[in-house]
């Protein structure tokens, strides 16, 4: 499917296509992923929710940094318990880029797999910017 914001999508559990985004100055590969059915297009809200990620990059960047870095300060027992010693320097580096989700509500996720669990972490964009494990997503969709 080829769609005027997103363009050329691929179906897998949503329309999706992979895409290269700067964050916290470092470059990640991403899978851009709108929860649709088959048969649906991404709908206004995320599209404008897309153009808006993408707009405001540089302060998502700015903003979830503090907010990821003392999810994982708040979680370093957790952390050292199944990872042990010695850890990175950027705490960061302990996230595994997965996808960014935008969801028909025109929310977005920002979702990573974590090195030391089986959880992802997300840093969900709404009113305001949340990060904490999956369990956050429930409800979204």
């Amino acid at each position: 499917m080829k769609d005027k914001v997103f363009g050329e999508m691929q179906f897998n559990v949503g329309w999706c296509k992979m895409e290269t985004i700067s964050l916290w100055g470092n470059l990640y590969t991403f899978k851009i992923r709108i929860s649709t059915t088959k048969d649906e297009v991404p709908s206004e809200k995320q599209q404008q929710a897309y153009l808006s990620f993408k707009k405001n990059l540089n302060e998502i960047s700015e903003k979830s940094l503090g907010l990821v870095n003392d999810f994982l300060s708040n979680n370093i027992d957790e952390i050292l318990g199944e990872l042990g010693e010695p850890l990175p320097t950027n705490l960061t580096d302990l996230l595994i880029p997965n996808q960014v989700l935008l969801f028909k509500n025109g929310k977005t996720a920002i979702i990573f797999d974590a090195a030391w669990t089986d959880e992802n972490v997300v840093i969900l964009l709404g009113q305001s910017i949340k990060v904490d494990y999956g369990y956050i997503l429930e409800g979204e969709i």
